[in-house]
């Protein structure tokens, strides 16, 4: 390729994945917003949400498979007016208050999302020669890192300028973006990956379409708190039946068809496995940056929301290191690479835990930001990119990179579903550890009254912060003591005695504040050690990975 249609390429490309990654995480802060405009309950408002992320599933593999078939440049720009027409229609409901409409067009837009991650990584990996491929993966792993981390920021500094009452913005945004990508899209040279003329695997894309659709909403509504309950569900058990049943089905289905949606073959190559069981590793592993911003706002004490800057700190970082560990896939190698980001992943993982956990503060935290950063940018996207364009032959290439996308996803889905234990678990702690540090109560003035029990207590602790967690405890005494006084007749000794307890609350503010910081910091201590073990299992497999990560594909 020219070197002037190689820049406009990374153009294209470029700016298709950082449009494709916000919208992932863009939606999630304005969730409850637009469901109080629609008029929708909470527990139904997840769905817009759910939905993209079903379509989304769906639609890497069919589009991948149709990118190496029909032309990756034909296929790539018509991912993106769908999803352009998807956003503008999703833009739309706002102004028509549907949320049907909403629904509808959200999976128009998933469809179109499907397509851009996993044919620009194809389109620009096999545009540059082997020995500077690296690098050109290196800028797809930055931007797509840093755009999804920094969505959820995105999306809420947006509504804060344009208003909740019009959320229907933050879809409107990729409206100007997709023009700019069609028109100099239209410059670009046709990439045909498979020249051969077969019948398109109908049968196979429907039965694949089934299956990651029956195993993403299973995992999706699984929680591993209460995991036996969760498991036999009706939200659950039936999608992981239809799973099962759908495996044997789809292996027989491929067999027989003449260009297979997926090749089989790749699960009998040692590399390709190792690589799509380390895209589910560092999918779950990732997820632990969900917590980051709450982390953030227990550790230095900050109002709840305001943790969220620190997650764009986060993707600089790494953005800097998927720069970095693209320049050295051409120098080293890939496998040497993962090697490297799993160590300072689970360095990151540990100090967090470690360090951070116990001994909270500004320079600590942003120190494990750094490190985590830049082990997650090494690990993350671009060295398992690079393998999977070395493992299979180019003429399957774009699917090969859905098949890496798409397991990936599968990761992220149950990622957060088991890393939010550990904080719920120690959330169940606060109420006892808050009250060994509040003064004591003589039970003959309180008629026996347990003022950290009720519901009020946990609505409560719902809403708490290290920031705000003594002031809502002081307005919870207050109000049980005030109902206290009632039943007592508001007798003088009473009141003084209500006078002296509140002044003691007060001496014991830090005392409370800190015993509310620790015992969460704890949980996240806890989230963070799973993180590391996550790591830890990845740089074993990584290890085993063929040194020049060529072993010899298995068909041609």
């Amino acid at each position: 390729m020219k070197k002037a249609s190689t820049k406009v390429a990374m153009i294209v490309f470029l700016l298709g994945i950082a449009m494709g990654a916000l919208d992932s995480g863009i939606v999630s802060p304005a969730r409850n917003i637009i469901a109080s405009g629609l008029n929708v309950s909470q527990s139904s408002s997840i769905w817009m949400i759910t939905i993209y992320t079903l379509a989304y599933a769906v639609a890497m593999p069919v589009m991948g498979k149709l990118s190496d078939k029909f032309g990756r440049k034909k296929i790539y720009m018509i991912s993106i007016i769908l999803f352009a027409v998807g956003s503008l229609l999703c833009g739309l409901s706002n102004i028509f208050e549907s949320y049907s409409m909403l629904l509808l067009f959200r999976v128009i837009e998933a469809i179109g999302g499907g397509g851009i991650m996993p044919i620009a990584t194809t389109y620009i990996g096999t545009s540059f020669p082997p020995e500077k491929r690296g690098s050109a993966l290196g800028f797809i792993g930055a931007i797509f890192g840093i755009c999804t981390v920094v969505g959820p920021t995105l999306g809420s500094g947006l509504l804060q300028i344009f208003s909740d009452k019009n959320w229907g913005v933050l879809f409107f945004i990729n409206i100007p973006i997709s023009i700019i990508v069609i028109i100099l899209g239209l410059k670009l040279e046709e990439s045909i990956g498979d020249t051969e003329k077969s019948k398109l695997d109908l049968k196979g894309s429907i039965v694949l379409g089934v299956l990651i659709l029956s195993i993403m909403y299973a995992l999706t509504n699984l929680k591993f708190d209460n995991f036996y309950k969760s498991l036999t569900s009706k939200d659950v058990l039936p999608y992981l039946i239809i799973f099962v049943i759908c495996i044997p089905l789809f292996i027989f289905v491929e067999k027989k068809a003449q260009d297979p949606v997926l090749n089989l073959n790749y699960f009998k190559n040692k590399d390709i496995v190792i690589t799509l069981t380390i895209s589910l590793i560092v999918g779950c592993g990732l997820m632990s940056l969900v917590f980051l911003p709450q982390y953030s706002d227990n550790v230095l004490k900050l109002p709840s929301g305001t943790g969220g800057y620190f997650s764009t700190i986060f993707a600089v970082f790494m953005g800097i290191s998927s720069v970095v560990s693209g320049k050295l896939i051409d120098k080293i190698g890939a496998k040497i690479v993962l090697l490297l980001g799993f160590i300072i992943s689970i360095s990151g993982c540990l100090y967090f835990a470690l360090v951070t956990s116990n001994h909270p503060g500004l320079a600590n935290l942003l120190i494990g930001i750094a490190i985590l950063g830049f082990g997650f940018g090494f690990t993350f996207a671009t060295p398992l990119n690079y393998l999977m364009l070395k493992l299979v032959p180019e003429s399957q290439a774009t699917m090969g990179q859905s098949t890496v996308a798409l397991v990936r996803s599968i990761g992220v889905a149950v990622g957060p579903n088991f890393l939010v234990n550990f904080i719920s678990t120690a959330a169940q702690n606060v109420p006892k550890n808050i009250a060994k540090a509040m003064p004591k109560l003589p039970e003959s003035m309180t008629h026996g009254a347990n003022l950290m029990s009720g519901g009020s207590v946990s609505n409560t602790f719902q809403n708490a912060s290290s920031n705000n967690i003594y002031d809502l405890i002081h307005n919870l005494v207050v109000g049980k003591l005030d109902h206290v006084g009632k039943l007592m007749g508001n007798n003088p000794q009473f009141i003084n005695f209500k006078t002296h307890y509140l002044s003691q609350l007060a001496g014991a503010k830090d005392s409370i504040t800190t015993a509310f910081q620790s015992t969460l910091d704890k949980g996240y201590a806890n989230l963070f050690m799973a993180s590391a073990a996550f790591c830890i299992i990845g740089l074993i497999l990584a290890i085993f990975i063929s040194k020049n990560g060529k072993e010899k594909f298995l068909i041609e």
